[in-house]
This record gives C-alpha cells, structure tokens and sequence, in this order.
C-alpha cells in the first residue's frame, strides 16, 4: 500500500496552496514489505487538461526500513491542479494507487488587506440593533408594519394570503449603531458587517429597491458617513453587503407595483433597465433567485449592469467606499459570474487597495463548482476571502455528536492545505449568522441550559483561537437565543444578558488580544480523536495550543492527548473565572511567549 498524507512534512513540502514557480516535493512511502518492482508514479492534472506523470526517485530510508520516494514539481500558472501516486506495470496497468489530492496555486501578486488578519468582526442586522429615536418614520409607498414595542417577537410565517412578507420593522438605524461604538470597540471590535442598509421593501433588505439610497427608516447618507467616520475613530472599520445577484421586484428598476417615479423593465420594453433583466415571456414570466418572483435575477455580465454597479465614474461600488465603507461582503457569490467578481476586484482595488471583498459561500471556496464551471474564487482575481462555513458545521457537529474530532480535524487541515495563505489567514470564522439558528440554540437543543453553555464555551475556545476574524453574530454574546427566520433575527436587548456568557466571551476575547503575535501564528499542529480535537498555533513569538474533550472526563485525561504533552504551565495560566477548564465538555488552553 502506497503511503501518503498532504498534511505530513515528510510527505509534501511546503504545505498548502503555492505560487507558481515555488518548488514543492512530493514524497510517498512504501513500507519494508512493499513490492516495489514496478516503478512510482507521479501523475498530476491541471483542472480539466491531461494527467502528467513523473518517474518517482528514493529520496530515503527510515530508521523502520521504510523507503520515501518522490519528485520535485513547479506549476507555471495559476489554477487548481489534482494529483496522485500510482504503481504501474510496462502496459499501463495500474496496481496499486494513492487517492486524489489537491494543489492549490494562486497568483504571486495575490494580497489581502492586513486589517482583516486576526480581527473581531461584529455582524449587525440592522433594524434589530438598536433604535436611536433619532431617524423620523418615512411615508413609504409599501404595505409595512412598524412595531412599537422593542423586543417582541418579530412575525413568523405567511399572512392570511399565504405570503412571507417580512414587512415587519422595529426601527433600529444607523444613529443606533453609532452609539454603540462605545461597547462595540469595549468587546475588541475592529470590524463591523452591516446586512443590507439600501432602501428596499423587506425588513431584511436583501430585495434591493435603489442601490443609491439608504433605506430611510435607517437614516441618509449622511448618516451613514458619520458612522464611518466616527467608527473609525474607535479602531472601526465597516464593510457592507453587496447584493449585486438580484434586485427586488419592488424597485426603481423592475417597479413590478409601480411605485416608483421611474420606468422600470416589468412596464415596459423601452425602460432603461429592461436588459438589466431575463424574460420568458415578458412581463409575467422572468428569472429570479431560487424561483421567489420578488427577486428577479440580474444579468450581471451585462456592460449597462457592469457599468451601474462597478466601473461607471460613479458606480454603485465607488459610490459607497468613497462614503465611507472598507469593503464588501458578497450574498450568494457563487452566484455572480466570473466576468462580475474579476471586473469588481479591480475597481474595488483601484480605488482603495485595502478594501475588502469577502465572498458568502458555503462548501471549500478553492474548488467549488457552481453552474457548470469550476470557480476560482481565492487564485488573485476575484475574493479576498470568504466566510468560513465549513469550519462552523464541523464545530457544531463534532459538539453535538454527529462528527467526530477525526472528521472536525480532516475538515480544518483540508481548508489549511487547499486556501492560500492571504485568504486562509483571513477568513471570517462565524458560528452563527442571519441565515443560521442562534448558537445557543443550536448547542442547547433538546438537553439542559447547563449542559448547552459548556458546549458553547467550547466552541468559542476552537473559534476564538483559528487562524482569521473571530466573527459575532450580534447578540451571540450575550447568550441570546432563536431558530431559524426571522426568530435569529431578533431584537438586541443587552438588559437580558446572560451573564456567564457575557463574562465568558469578554474574558476570552480580552485574553485574544492580549496575544498580539496571534494573527500571524501559523495553524501547525492539528489533531482528532473520537472525542477530542486539539490544534497549536505556532509563531516566532509564542505558541498557542488548544484541546477539547466532549462528554464527561477527568481533566487529567484531557493532559494526556495535549499537544506535545504540555498543558496549562509555562509563563501564563489561568483559573476557572478566566478561562473554564473543565465541565460536561473539558477545555484545556496553552500560552507559551518566547
């Protein structure tokens, strides 16, 4: 049986994703006993083009008599290419073969902005923040509902007509926002992610109705240039979302109700934004986002769309970076055709090279594959990152039994080999989001509050900890709670905090940022068991070491699968109120500063 482990030195060096023309050796290991009368193959592919093969070397023998055999390889461009060792006969007939690997090669000049590296990252709905008093309520041509009481439960499900509207709003705003900077910098935030803040007809405003205003129950454009400039001077940078796939069929391009002063492409054949927009049958029938008529896809390849939303003097992305944003967060990138995300990369860079662009997907994002094609989101071109999906579900999972910490590790070494290393190191690592049930919730389930929080204690250890943004979904915080749409989406109360969780998350961040070399610690060491995973980040300056233990279990065998078998010792260590170290779920944390 050929041996080989990517994620092993004696294997593949260096790890991870490279740039071409960077040398890496590929080694497999053939045991005492292996038939090695036949040659080692080496076979690797360019995504889609013809395997390559290469006659493998001895490189070595092992103390256990062993031998490693390999080559060296380069790639000359970018892209994504697959590999594997085989054992053939003079006709070709395979005998014995590795499984398929990936090598991931990105661009030399591929570099994202250093402020994402390591940063708190606080993600705000908007009308469920706070509400200042401040913003008058707007005579609005739309069916809307406006709650007075702050923190009722928001509505749920169709009304009478068997429709979702989401047409409930409680009024939070931007001058809310704002005057919260205060606590928001208190907790360690650096990064503020607003969901959508452009006028539309939903409380959620993913149905965009004027990409050039503000919806006006959160305030104006000048609000919103206040909150920049005044975040920024709490240490705040805040970047938007850019729903850049579809429009709202309430809107001053499609004006499907025709509300608005305009002509808009369901009216009329002449309307300027006709082409904005894909028809079967005109005006009926037309194509929108997973089939929901109230949001009609955008032809985003279209030069008038290109032009409105990126490359116009006074495009829609020009527009709001010179208001005051750091970047963008793109709902359903793997919606947005290849020639949108190169074209939007280019003009975000040109105008501010330490802008931003994060990408919502939700698989491995280095070889992802939507509509046919193979995306190449991370190579230089288009992403500078994207949210870390993969790791919140192995997280989850593994916490609640449906994985073990085998399959948690395979999950956090496969993201660390495929990304490179500019996205990798900035990834925007959630547990909760608005499209997910609340943490808490999650973890709780059917058992006890108790044994729910021990979960979640463990899982912000893993989170706080990984390589990119600790992202909070606002409120996960302070322990708040709810399934799925719109219960997620509740109103923020800090009154109602829970206060171990409050506690738990200040400690812990606090101690996060106390390690200031964390953001460029490399994640070196991963490992699982059936019940434990553990993981050290290691740097020229210190190295950090976690390890969790799920169910119940003495501390001491929590000591025994440590990393290296060190444990809470060394320059720093911590008592029960600061960090919690045993429980239902035991967590054990290692600093060491050199």
């Amino acid at each position: 049986m050929l041996i080989y482990d990517p994620f092993d030195s004696m294997h593949k060096m260096p790890p991870g994703a490279v740039v071409p023309s960077e040398k890496i050796s590929f080694n497999v290991i053939l045991p005492e006993d292996y038939d090695a009368f036949y040659p080692i193959y080496f076979m690797i592919q360019k995504d889609g083009e013809l395997w390559c093969e290469y006659r493998c070397e001895e490189i070595e023998r092992t103390a256990e008599g062993a031998k490693r055999i390999g080559t060296m390889w380069e790639a000359n461009v970018e892209g994504l290419y697959f590999y594997k060792f085989c054992t053939k006969r003079e006709d070709g007939t395979v005998i014995d073969e590795t499984s398929v690997f990936q090598q991931t090669v990105y661009k030399n000049n591929f570099m994202t902005p250093e402020w994402l590296r390591g940063a708190i990252m606080y993600q705000i709905f908007p009308d469920r923040f706070k509400r200042s008093g401040k913003t008058p309520l707007p005579k609005q041509k739309k069916t809307w509902i406006f709650r007075e009481t702050w923190g009722e439960d928001p509505v749920a499900g169709p009304d009478e007509s068997g429709i979702v509207r989401n047409n409930d709003f409680f009024g939070g705003d931007l001058a809310g926002i704002e005057e919260e900077l205060p606590y928001l910098s208190g907790l360690g935030v650096s990064v503020i992610y607003l969901n959508p803040i452009f006028r539309a007809y939903s409380n959620h405003r993913y149905d965009t109705a004027d990409y050039e205003a503000i919806d006006p129950l959160l305030g104006t454009e000048e609000d919103f240039a206040r909150l920049c400039k005044n975040a920024k001077k709490h240490g705040i940078r805040v970047i938007l979302d850019g729903v850049f796939n579809h429009t709202g069929s309430h809107s001053r391009y499609f004006n499907k109700d025709g509300v608005f002063d305009c002509l808009g492409a369901f009216q009329s054949k002449e309307s300027p934004f006709f082409n904005w927009y894909s028809f079967t049958s005109w005006p009926e029938e037309y194509d929108c986002w997973w089939g929901i008529d109230t949001l009609p896809n955008l032809r985003e390849e279209n030069p008038e769309v290109l032009d409105f939303m990126i490359r116009g003097e006074n495009s829609v992305i020009a527009r709001w970076l010179r208001a005051g944003a750091s970047g963008f967060r793109l709902d359903v990138a793997d919606e947005l055709p290849d020639g949108f995300l190169d074209a939007l990369r280019i003009r975000v860079k040109e105008i501010d090279p330490e802008a931003c662009i994060i990408g919502e997907v939700w698989e491995d994002a280095s070889n992802k594959i939507s509509y046919g094609a193979r995306r190449r989101y991370l190579t230089g071109d288009q992403l500078d990152t994207v949210m870390n999906y993969p790791l919140k579900d192995g997280i989850l999972n593994f916490l609640n039994g449906t994985e073990n910490g085998a399959q948690l590790a395979g999950r956090v070494a496969a993201l660390r080999e495929h990304y490179p290393k500019p996205a990798y190191m900035t990834l925007m690592n959630i547990l909760g989001t608005h499209d997910t049930p609340r943490l808490r919730t999650v973890l709780t389930g059917e058992g006890s509050d108790a044994a729910g929080k021990e979960k979640l204690f463990s899982a912000l250890m893993i989170w706080a900890f990984m390589p990119g943004m600790a992202s909070i979904y606002y409120g996960d915080e302070i322990g708040m709670e709810g399934g799925r749409d719109p219960m997620n989406r509740r109103c923020f109360q800090p009154a109602q905090a829970d206060a171990e969780i409050k506690e738990y998350y200040k400690n812990l961040l606090t101690f996060r940022q106390e390690i200031t070399e964390l953001k460029n610690m490399d994640l070196a060491k991963i490992q699982g068991e059936q019940d434990s995973f553990g993981f050290s980040r290691e740097g020229d300056r210190g190295e950090v070491r976690v390890l969790i233990h799920r169910g119940l279990s003495p501390l001491e065998k929590l000591y025994e699968r440590a990393p290296d078998k060190a444990m809470i010792s060394g320059d720093v260590t911590f008592d029960g109120s600061r960090i919690r170290m045993n429980g239902p779920s035991c967590v054990a944390l290692y600093f060491r500063k050199i």
